[in-house]
């Protein structure tokens, strides 16, 4: 009996020797391990300063929550993102960089040992290159305005300088800082008369430089620059002629030959419809209204601007009180449309609020030779040429501002068929209005060559305005 208690005591000191080894209690936890890739797979290659890096972790005994990301080992910033396209600024021409990346687990244990990549960047020329229809016209003034978008895969923040020369690359360029896109140059930038090319490149960080680029684009044009012949300008803002006798061009041209002793002879004539069309710009029109367009027409004192039943609108609002503001005095000349909705918007530039919404004739027509009637006696009448022109379509009052001066008014009519124009026998139907008692905006609200039926009163009009209310002495 004693034997089988000491063998029994024997087996419990060696299942209590035995149990050291298995323990009750767990494991201390792992840290995780961390492991890095560039995508491309390729530390030593030479890349772009954009780089797409991918890291993830592994935790033998627990999850990885997240990681801590550093670019010198010192300062470290936590994210829960396992990847992350990054822009690395380039301060030389190539540079090299060191990434490291620490998983940190579900029990806030970091990866003693973190992982790390090396990669040299290799700087990337920047690309510049013009706004699409930017074109600068074949001929201009003495202005002319460049548009263009840089860019860089570097980032283009990482251009910092774009240089211009004019004709010449061998010159000395000028220099414009990288949040430039468009450069406007007038006489003094060397926009002198005769043929220029512009030519342009971009400079980065690491003094890389773009491809020269010129305007114009084709290798083998110049664009030709013309300075002003005097101090007037008319706008020629009137389509092609409609039929034969209608002739505006010449008729202005010659009108302004003789007025007040050949006083306007040296001027020029600016064609802005020719080539346009709803989609398309004249050819003759800047891509940029302000500043080109504003800043070429500063260049003269006087304007006289006359239109077809489509004034471009666009460019009256965005020019014309630019033009004011600089002293400039103009008379402007224009038909309406069918539809008024079309030609909104006169009260941003003359002395209207608008026009009148419904046509007071839908012609006017050889046989009725109506007329406009001057309210200020010092203003001629005028007659409706029926002795060349055969009708005139759509024509619309006008509806002063309350600071406007009237100058004209239709003439009333006996046309038993017109119960409109009839009805408007109290209500005078407005045709022609000036700014002020002394004016720098006078506005006529009919083609103005149509109503030459008598010759001499056109001249005596323009004497008036130009002379009478704009000061030219002859």
């Amino acid at each position: 009996m004693r034997a089988h208690f000491v063998a029994f005591i024997a087996l419990i000191v060696i299942g209590v020797g035995c149990s050291k080894h298995f323990p009750n209690e767990p494991l201390p936890n792992q840290p995780p391990e961390t492991f890095l890739s560039l995508m491309p797979d390729d530390s030593l290659r030479s890349t772009t300063s954009q780089q797409h890096l991918q890291w993830w972790g592994v935790d033998p005994d627990g999850f990885v929550k997240g990681y801590y990301i550093s670019f010198d080992s010192l300062h470290w910033t936590y994210t829960t993102s396992n990847d992350s396209l990054m822009g690395l600024k380039l301060n030389i021409q190539d540079t090299t960089y060191r990434f490291f990346v620490a998983a940190v687990d579900d029990e806030g244990a970091l990866d003693p040992t973190p992982a790390s990549l090396r990669y040299p960047i290799h700087n990337t020329p920047p690309v510049v290159s013009f706004v699409s229809k930017s074109d600068v016209p074949d001929t201009t003034f003495t202005v002319a305005t460049f548009q263009w978008f840089g860019s860089d895969i570097d980032g283009n923040e990482t251009i910092t300088n774009y240089l211009y020369v004019l004709d010449d690359t061998s010159k000395s360029w000028s220099s414009l800082s990288g949040d430039y896109n468009k450069v406007t140059l007038k006489k003094g930038d060397g926009l002198t008369e005769g043929t220029h090319i512009f030519y342009l490149r971009a400079r980065d960080v690491s003094g890389s430089y773009s491809k020269t680029i010129r305007m114009p684009i084709d290798t083998a044009d110049t664009w030709y620059v013309k300075e002003p012949k005097g101090d007037f300008l008319i706008v020629d803002d009137y389509g092609p002629a409609d039929g034969v006798s209608d002739k505006p061009t010449a008729y202005y041209q010659q009108m302004f030959d003789t007025l007040m002793g050949g006083k306007f002879r040296a001027r020029d004539v600016w064609d802005i419809k020719a080539g346009y069309n709803a989609t398309t710009r004249g050819k003759y029109v800047p891509a940029l209204i302000n500043p080109t367009f504003s800043e070429t027409i500063k260049l003269f004192k006087y304007i006289f601007w006359y239109s077809d039943n489509d004034p471009q609108m666009a460019i009256l609002q965005a020019a014309i009180p630019e033009f004011q503001r600089a002293g400039g005095k103009i008379m402007f000349s224009t038909g309406f449309t069918q539809y008024p909705a079309d030609a909104r918007g006169f009260g941003d530039f003359a002395p209207v609020e608008n026009i009148e919404q419904s046509y007071f004739a839908p012609q006017l027509f050889a046989f009725d030779k109506d007329s406009l009637v001057a309210v200020d006696a010092s203003y001629p009448q005028l007659t409706f040429n029926n002795t060349i022109f055969t009708s005139y379509s759509y024509p619309r009052g006008l509806l002063p501002k309350v600071s406007a001066r009237i100058l004209y008014q239709m003439g009333k009519t006996t046309r038993a068929a017109n119960t409109v124009w009839i009805a408007r026998d109290t209500i005078p139907i407005i045709m022609g209005v000036k700014d002020a008692d002394q004016a720098s905006f006078v506005m006529l609200a009919v083609l103005l060559h149509r109503f030459s039926g008598a010759p001499n009163n056109v001249p005596a009009l323009l004497r008036r305005v130009f002379q009478g209310e704009f000061g030219v002495q002859p």
